[in-house]
């Protein structure tokens, strides 16, 4: 019998090896499929149950979404007269100075400048308790 070369000895084992390594790559790549289509299943499944078991929450997320529009969105018709020509202003308009406050968020609205998140100082009273109401009722502590 006669004697292989050395690199031939080492070509077939690292075929052996690579032919190896893919049917392991193939086998781990079923695998991961398989999970993670019972992991989107399960997901599902368990939104529906919380969605049937909590109706509320959604309810109290959209109402603490509502509420938290001002400071995250911003809102123009909440900003001072002073607030609004400082916008103008910084936006680089012109001819804003005459206008009231109604004209000002039109003027602006119109212009498409959007308001900066307001900042929490210039909530009212009624907003922030309606931020904490909704906060409470997302803890389901209403």
């Amino acid at each position: 019998m006669a004697k292989k070369l050395l690199s031939e000895q080492f070509r077939e084992q690292l075929q052996n090896l690579g032919s190896s390594l893919a049917t392991h790559t193939r086998s781990l790549e079923e695998h991961f499929d398989k999970q993670e289509a019972f992991l989107a299943l399960r997901h599902q499944e368990l939104e529906e149950a919380a969605t049937e078991m909590l109706p509320a929450a959604k309810d109290a997320a959209g109402a603490l979404e509502i509420a938290l529009a001002p400071i995250v969105k911003g809102e123009l018709a909440l900003l001072t007269v002073s607030d609004l020509k400082s916008l103008c202003s910084k936006s680089g308009l012109k001819g804003f100075s005459k206008y009231k406050k109604a004209e000002l968020v039109s003027f602006l609205k119109a212009s498409g400048v959007v308001s900066p998140p307001l900042p929490v100082k210039k909530l009212s009273r009624a907003q922030l308790e309606a931020i904490v109401y909704a906060v409470l009722a997302t803890k389901g502590m209403e």
